[in-house]
């Protein structure tokens, strides 16, 4: 059976981006669900910073809803962002070593946005890792030809890695565009990660329009201003000291 997925998504439970990015404007994750069943998905992972997250009466709501909830968390491996599906807890996980150490058959590894330049992206380490995951992510945010996410299919296509797409809502209007078909034996979260594990995906992602392609711009900017930093001063370190005057 094809199931519409979505693997990688915030709401206002999440207490890193509510604490240290200070967003305000995420969905709760009863709003989450509401939408995601307007919107004819299956299956979602609620993918919180650094913490499982386990709502007894959120995991009622869904199952009322008929949306599956897949346990997942948006891991920081070295400092960066890793999705874990499926796991236990995120504790053992600090170094791209554990990755490899801990991966099991029912758990699945993904590389989030690994090419984006803001945000926690874990860039070059995805193919000095590669064998450490189980999946790549295709990401939301791309508009045109300005699409660091064609990057990541690529290399997952050289290691022939599954593609899976994912949102990373952070909003309400960044759900919806970017997700997963799963061609699973049944709807449960082991068929579906076995699904994804044997190539059984297709990822589906629309381009951004331009509106929302510029909100989105906006919202990194405003809500990353220390990595706007330190990428300042990574460009600037890059000019030969002769040029600068």
């Amino acid at each position: 059976m094809k199931l519409k997925v979505d693997l990688h998504c915030h709401t206002s439970h999440d207490l890193v981006e509510i604490t240290v990015s200070g967003r305000k404007d995420l969905p709760s994750p009863f709003e989450l669900i509401d939408l995601a069943v307007e919107k004819n998905f299956d299956a979602i992972a609620i993918t919180h910073h650094g913490i499982i997250y386990q709502n007894p009466k959120v995991t009622a709501y869904a199952q009322k809803k008929g949306l599956l909830l897949i346990p997942g968390v948006e891991a920081f491996i070295d400092g960066k962002h890793v999705v874990l599906i499926n796991y236990p807890m995120v504790k053992p996980f600090k170094t791209y070593e554990d990755l490899c150490k801990h991966k099991k058959n029912d758990g699945l590894i993904l590389a989030a946005h690994p090419f984006y330049v803001l945000g926690k992206c874990i860039g070059k380490n995805l193919i000095k890792y590669i064998h450490c995951f189980d999946a790549v992510e295709y990401s939301r945010f791309h508009y045109k030809f300005i699409n660091p996410a064609e990057k990541a299919r690529r290399i997952a296509e050289q290691f022939n890695l599954p593609v899976v797409g994912c949102s990373d809502a952070h909003e309400a209007y960044q759900f919806g565009t970017t997700y997963s078909i799963v061609d699973a034996e049944e709807k449960s979260v082991i068929a579906i990660i076995q699904a994804i594990k044997q190539g059984k995906v297709q990822f589906i992602s629309e381009n951004d329009s331009l509106i929302n392609f510029i909100k989105d711009t906006w919202w990194t900017l405003k809500t990353f201003p220390l990595e706007i930093w330190g990428l300042g001063k990574r460009i600037l370190e890059a000019i030969p000291l002769n040029s600068r005057n």
